[in-house]
């Protein structure tokens, strides 16, 4: 059995976590770009069978239950479902054949589409997800002509599933390799290679530092790989997704880009949705008595410092540009009705100034860390 036929055998608690941060971000960004009176199209490059072997659905169901809901309002959309694996694809065929908005299946290599998809993103709102098996299936460099559309102007989202701890794992087990008395050997086939899946060098400076622990090295790799995609998209939000709370490595991060500050507070919500949900269900669900761990339990005195840290780090912005920036530097925790409440908060107090009165959400008033006027 391959390892993707292995992988799609049963749903893992990771995988169903994943799932439902795409799922809870489709609904509000599919509302939100239909009425853009555009054809939209969602890409899925590594679709899988559709369905998982126990029944439950994988994305390419996921997405497409989502855009027949706005379809039914009257957009114009399409799924556009990749595969490689043969007999995945055959099951993908299956499993899709009933459904009811048009669907396009394409077997082998998501590579061999990318100029399709690019010259689609010209007259269609386009949100791409990459969901690899291995590391080693997605390079950076592939998906650059669908990215280089942003510089038109038009609507490109993507969603990535960046294998962070099984970039490290690869990449250590080849030290015999690429290692020569301690030094990387940067012109060796197998570092060019990694280069390329994650877009540029950084990671050369990470992997093999006996400073950094793990779980910091692959922080580290999920901050550089985002920061990579930041080349592309203005906004750009990373999380990590672990097999069980108390995991100390995350199986992964997501990690989201976009041109529109929008996109992160909507993605910013499903992950927080998906997130409370994960904690639940292991500390809430059937216990006389919510034992979730203190970190998940939302302290408003945590949060007024998030905005202030924030706002003395960014200098004067707007509310909702300040709002943004802390979702970005602390995700998934923390939503835009906890940072509104925040900001207020922190301007009655004096922590922060304003040009607004900071009684209510003045999306375009200036705020800025007293020590900035």
């Amino acid at each position: 059995m391959t390892d993707a036929l292995g992988f799609f055998h049963e749903k893992k608690p990771w995988s169903k976590y994943k799932d439902l941060i795409l799922d809870y971000y489709l609904t509000p960004y599919l509302a939100k770009v239909a009425r853009l009176r555009k054809p939209i199209l969602v890409v899925d490059c590594f679709a899988g069978p559709g369905r998982f072997g126990d029944g439950d659905p994988g994305s390419p169901l996921i997405i497409a239950n989502r855009l027949q809901f706005v379809s039914e309002q009257g957009a114009k959309v399409q799924g556009f479902y990749i595969e490689k694996d043969p007999v995945l694809f055959e099951r993908l065929v299956d499993n899709t054949r009933e459904l009811r908005i048009p669907v396009r299946t394409c077997p082998g290599d998501f590579r061999q589409y990318v100029d399709e998809i690019a010259a689609l993103a010209a007259d269609h709102t386009v949100f791409v997800y990459f969901d690899p098996i291995r590391p080693s299936d997605l390079r950076f460099a592939d998906m650059e002509r669908v990215y280089g559309q942003l510089q038109g102007g038009h609507s490109v989202e993507v969603l990535v599933n960046f294998m962070s701890r099984g970039f490290m794992r690869a990449v250590r087990g080849m030290a015999d390799r690429i290692l020569v008395d301690g030094v990387l050997q940067s012109e060796h086939p197998f570092v060019v290679d990694w280069n390329a899946i994650a877009g540029s060098t950084y990671w050369q400076d990470m992997i093999f530092q006996r400073q950094l622990s793990d779980s910091e090295c692959i922080e580290q790799l999920a901050k550089g790989y985002a920061g990579r995609l930041g080349q592309w998209f203005k906004w750009v939000i990373s999380y990590p997704i672990r097999d069980n709370y108390e995991d100390k490595f995350p199986k992964y991060h997501l990690v989201f880009g976009s041109r529109h500050p929008d996109a992160i507070e909507l993605m910013n919500r499903a992950m927080v949705k998906a997130r409370r949900e994960f904690v639940g269900a292991r500390f809430v669900v059937g216990h006389l008595f919510p034992n979730q761990p203190e970190e998940e339990v939302i302290e408003p005195r945590e949060v007024e410092r998030t905005v202030v840290e924030t706002s003395h780090i960014i200098g004067k912005a707007t509310w909702k540009d300040l709002r943004v920036r802390a979702t970005i530097a602390k995700p998934c925790i923390y939503t835009d009705s906890d940072l509104n409440s925040a900001i207020k908060r922190a301007i009655k107090k004096g922590e922060l100034l304003s040009s607004g009165s900071g009684q209510r959400i003045e999306e375009d008033a200036w705020i800025w860390f007293p020590t900035h006027e």
